[in-house]
């Protein structure tokens, strides 16, 4: 029977471990499919772990499954009888059913173990081809073939959490792609694809074929904008900026060091869209909205889905709307400040806890330092800084003293030894970290008053080598951007609101694009250009101003 109109039962496990030796089953997809389209509904089903096993803290973080269900689900026995039924229903020839695996050698010792426990004696009822083995004999130049990049290369995004079901659906998706190469190579049923693969495969290719033709890359214009990497179904891969275009995304594909997870991405991309802007500073702007709005699954800063969050004065509630205008916000997480107030309950008298002592110097508590020393270290922290703290009217000493910690840092007191093989405490470690602890408060406190600031502000600023620009914000969003003429002064003023409602105005976005925006603006300042931020009707902060505060925010 051809390939085309051959039922193939497809096949996915997702386990705790490389074998059965080393690991267990934590989840079984399937489906049988057609390579030209039919196909059955998937089937996933979780796997309930022997008593008294959990799943490994990192295998939860790649599929997203929660530790402590790991009693919930079927038994191994039930998993094999669904299987050998699906097995019945695929199978139009006799003996073993043609059966798709994408990375067979691993999923082949787990099947081949179930079979040993529960298949009474039977045959091994799959006849497997590896999706992947094909996939390196049809495209040898393709910089990688993991299931991920593969699918994407053929316009089919695979989800982020490693799941039964959706790598089963990309599986059968693969196989009708490959069958449709096969067919161009003369190998159009099961029995020939099986003489194919007994083959002997090509060498592993040096060369890296992408699939984005080079002429595509190399028409991009050469001037700042904003990238975004396509799949060829449309569904967008990545978004970044750039100085050049046209030398940003060449960069890409030319650059020697090359990560595992961006060949992955370049073997789906098939197109570039592009939006050249202005400036550099607005391909920066541009380049957080576009991330906010895709949530492009190769982008891991900036992404959407995070809000702003506000602190009361004590330090001791956190939400997303301030309840008034001495909360300390907009910050980015609702922990920002856990380890200053940490510091500060141990200075105001809190009794000392080993959860405290971790979150004094930003640790989770089982590798928190020991009574002992951490008592020592505290001690010689106290000795320094302590003082302004203990003050009731203690913010803005507090915030005085992370700007001198701030200088202590530029002078290198603060950094940590070169080397340090793990969590080993010593009282001059301690005290390094319960100053890093302060110092990245105070910075977030600073921040915090910066941005509410931007969120009404206008700003003019010229890049070296570039005409002057005018951006006009409301409410942390952009409402003008345009060029700014020299004879103009400085922008107009909109309307002043009070810091309440600055600071209400915040979410994730607004959060992230404003604090772009005060690193574009440093940047500006420290290659030569010029800013002037106009903050109300009365005041206007230029150059000069602007280079001192933005040191320490």
């Amino acid at each position: 029977m051809r390939l085309a109109d051959l039922d193939v039962l497809v096949i996915d496990c997702q386990t705790t471990g490389a074998t059965p030796a080393l690991g267990d089953l934590l989840e079984v997809g399937w489906t049988i499919a057609r390579a030209r389209g039919e196909q059955e509904d998937v089937v996933a089903r979780r796997v309930a772990l022997p008593e008294g096993k959990r799943i490994p803290r990192i295998i939860s973080k790649l599929t997203g499954l929660d530790r402590a269900a790991a009693g919930e689900g079927d038994q191994p026995s039930s998993i094999w009888s669904g299987l050998r039924e699906a097995a019945a229903r695929a199978s139009s020839l006799r003996g073993a059913v043609p059966t798709v695996i994408h990375f067979a050698r691993f999923e082949l010792v787990f099947l081949r173990d179930l079979h040993a426990r529960f298949g009474d004696g039977d045959a091994f009822p799959f006849d497997v081809v590896c999706a992947h083995d094909i996939a390196r004999r049809l495209l040898p130049d393709l910089p990688r073939r993991g299931l991920r990049a593969l699918a994407g290369y053929f316009g089919h995004g695979v989800e982020l959490e490693r799941r039964s079901a959706s790598h089963t659906e990309a599986t059968a998706y693969v196989w009708r792609k490959l069958v449709d190469e096969l067919r161009a190579r003369d190998v159009s049923d099961w029995s020939e694809l099986r003489a194919w693969l007994e083959t002997k495969a090509p060498p592993p290719s040096r060369r890296r074929a992408f699939p984005l033709p080079r002429e595509r890359r190399l028409a991009l214009p050469d001037a700042p904008g904003v990238y975004r990497m396509l799949r060829s179904n449309g569904d967008i891969l990545y978004v970044g900026k750039a100085t050049s275009l046209k030398q940003r995304v060449s960069n890409h594909f030319t650059q020697g060091k090359t990560t595992e997870r961006a060949l992955e991405m370049l073997t789906q991309v098939h197109d570039i869209r592009v939006t050249p802007t202005a400036t550099v500073l607005e391909a920066a702007l541009l380049e957080t909205d576009e991330i906010k709005l895709h949530d492009p699954p190769y982008n891991v800063q900036l992404r959407r889905d995070r809000s702003a969050w506000f602190v009361s004065p004590d330090l001791d509630e956190a939400r997303e709307i301030p309840a008034t205008a001495r909360w300390i916000g907009p910050l980015p997480s609702r922990w920002a400040m856990t380890s200053f107030a940490a510091v500060r309950a141990l200075a105001l008298g809190a009794e000392p806890t080993p959860a405290l002592f971790g979150r004094a110097v930003g640790v989770p508590p089982s590798f928190a330092p020991d009574a002992d020393t951490f008592v020592a270290g505290w001690a010689s922290f106290v000795e320094r800084h302590v003082a302004p703290m203990r003050s009731r009217t203690w913010w803005g000493r507090f915030v005085k003293a992370s700007k001198v910690l701030l200088r202590l840092l530029g002078e290198g007191s603060l950094e940590e030894g070169e080397g340090t093989p793990d969590w080993s405490w010593d009282p001059d470690r301690v005290r390094r970290h319960l100053e890093r602890s302060v110092l990245q408060g105070g910075q977030l406190a600073r921040r915090a008053r910066w941005l509410a600031v931007l969120a009404d502000a206008s700003v003019v600023f010229r890049e070296a080598d570039s005409r002057p620009r005018k951006l006009r914000f409301e409410g942390g969003d952009i409402l003008v951007a345009e060029d700014h003429l020299a004879d103009s002064g400085d922008p107009a003023c909109g309307p002043t609101r009070n810091r309440l409602a600055r600071m209400a105005s915040f979410d994730g976005a607004r959060y992230d694009r404003l604090r772009v925006l005060t690193t574009e603006l440093k940047r500006v300042l420290s290659e030569g250009g010029d800013v002037a931020i106009v903050v109300d009707c009365r005041r206007a902060l230029r150059t000069d101003r602007l280079v001192r505060a933005l040191t320490t925010i």
